[in-house]
């Protein structure tokens, strides 16, 4: 069916508004708006019936009919004029009547973008893209309409309202829009009679690394194990298992200087709780969510943590960074190396020289070679229980007692160096305590560089 005839049939029965016929038809034509496309397919209707009900040699009364649908049905200004202009009588609607799959939300896309622009102030932002969630009766109203009338060129109603409200949006807040990594995407809940605005903040991202000076402090917030968090005698109703973590230590400052609703720290791997982090510290990357400030001063952000954790954790290299650098972390936290100095105790004296015959064994059977790691036992409840293989790169020993020797060892990422040490039961083969031959055990550890 030819398309005025489409549009002859769409108007005896329905009332739509010229943002939805133009846009009943959005595939067709180019460098235009669906607003200017509708215009367009009632005038010209207007203008070729307008030309036939003038001829001599054509139906008046079939023109005279079609510009009656378009002034009466389509209530088109233009139609309505033509029928003034020849006297030909038509019926005249005094009441508005609202548009039967929009009900008008086109024609109040400005509305639409004050409300959005009320619920940004006071956020901080580059960019914005604009969502939308429809209710079901808008979809399936439009669903239904389009296959009566087998209407197969047209956009989405979702499309066609972010691109109206996105334009009107970015005109007024001087603020280009983005389609991959917004700032701020406003999502409009829309349904036939009323509207719901959400936004979603793009987190905030920051890198660097930090070093943790004490013992006895995990990396991040830990529930206590009785509670789960809510709170109990054990633990003193913090709901924490530990007072505080390097996490907490660190987030605070950024949290408040974003105004964010929420942090997640992501470490480059961890140490342990009773494991020093030196050197030039672990990587990490810090998230903050829904922030409403976006340009922090991290300089100044280092000092006031530094500061106020002295002797606790340093933070250092900070740096704008990215989700995609915290997939990294992860993805190659098994690639990287680390080294760690272990201060280790055995249960039988030897002599120096006894030491220094087995660190020769030691480096002989570890240096450059793979050892099998099944899951320790003492974090056998929350890790997966199976083999894990683990190069060893460089070990150096050194005697400070009889019971008491250090080792500086380079390793993948991911080798537990405590069961390196005491073999974990014969969990970790090779083990140094299986080459000393007696047990040895791991007293005091720490990572001393991670690349």
């Amino acid at each position: 069916m030819p398309i005025f005839e489409k549009v002859l049939e769409i108007y005896q029965e329905y009332y739509i508004c010229l943002h939805c016929l133009g846009r009943m038809f959005s595939l067709l034509g180019t460098d235009t708006t669906n607003y200017d496309r509708g215009k367009s397919l009632l005038l010209t209707m207007t203008m070729e019936n307008h030309r036939a009900y003038l001829s001599r040699h054509e139906n008046h009364e079939e023109s005279n009919a079609k510009l009656k649908i378009l002034a009466e049905k389509a209530r088109f200004n233009p139609a309505q004029s033509v029928l003034d202009k020849e006297g030909i009588e038509y019926i005249k609607n005094s009441l508005p009547e609202k548009c039967y799959l929009c009900n008008d939300i086109f024609s109040n896309i400005p509305t639409y973008a004050r409300i959005a622009e009320e619920n940004l102030n006071n956020l901080e932002f580059k960019n914005i893209l604009v969502g939308t969630t429809l209710d079901s009766q808008i979809v399936n109203r439009e669903d239904n309409f389009k296959a009566q009338f087998k209407l197969l060129n047209s956009e989405a109603f979702k499309n066609h309202f972010n691109r109206e409200v996105g334009k009107e949006l970015s005109n007024n807040l001087q603020k280009p829009a983005e389609f991959s990594k917004p700032d701020i995407t406003i999502i409009f809940m829309l349904r036939i009679s009323s509207s719901e605005v959400n936004l979603l903040l793009r987190s905030i991202f920051i890198s660097g690394r930090y070093n943790k000076f004490i013992r006895g402090i995990p990396q991040t917030h830990w529930d206590c194990r009785l509670c789960r968090g809510k709170g109990c005698k054990s633990c003193g109703f913090t709901g924490k298992q530990y007072q505080t973590s390097v996490e907490e230590l660190i987030s605070p400052e950024f949290v408040k200087e974003a105004k964010a609703e929420d942090s997640k720290f992501h470490g480059a791997g961890r140490e342990d709780i009773d494991v020093r982090m030196l050197g030039e510290g672990r990587p990490f990357v810090l998230e903050l969510k829904n922030p409403k400030i976006r340009t922090l001063d991290l300089k100044t952000i280092q000092k006031k943590v530094n500061k106020r954790n002295k002797k606790k954790i340093k933070i250092t290299n900070l740096e704008y960074s990215s989700k995609e650098q915290v997939k990294n972390l992860k993805f190659n936290a098994e690639n990287t190396k680390k080294v760690y100095r272990a201060l280790t105790s055995s249960f039988e004296n030897i002599p120096k020289e006894k030491f220094e015959v087995l660190l020769k064994k030691i480096k002989k059977e570890f240096e450059n070679q793979k050892i099998q790691q099944r899951t320790p036992n003492r974090v056998s409840h929350r890790r997966a229980d199976k083999i894990r293989e683990k190069k060893i790169f460089h070990i150096e020993g050194k005697f400070i007692k009889p019971k008491v020797y250090e080792f500086i060892i380079e390793s993948q990422g991911g080798t537990y160096i405590k069961e390196l040490v005491n073999g974990d039961n014969g969990r970790t083969t090779p083990s140094i305590t299986e080459i000393f031959g007696f047990p040895l055990e791991c007293k005091k550890l720490d990572v001393l560089k991670i690349y």
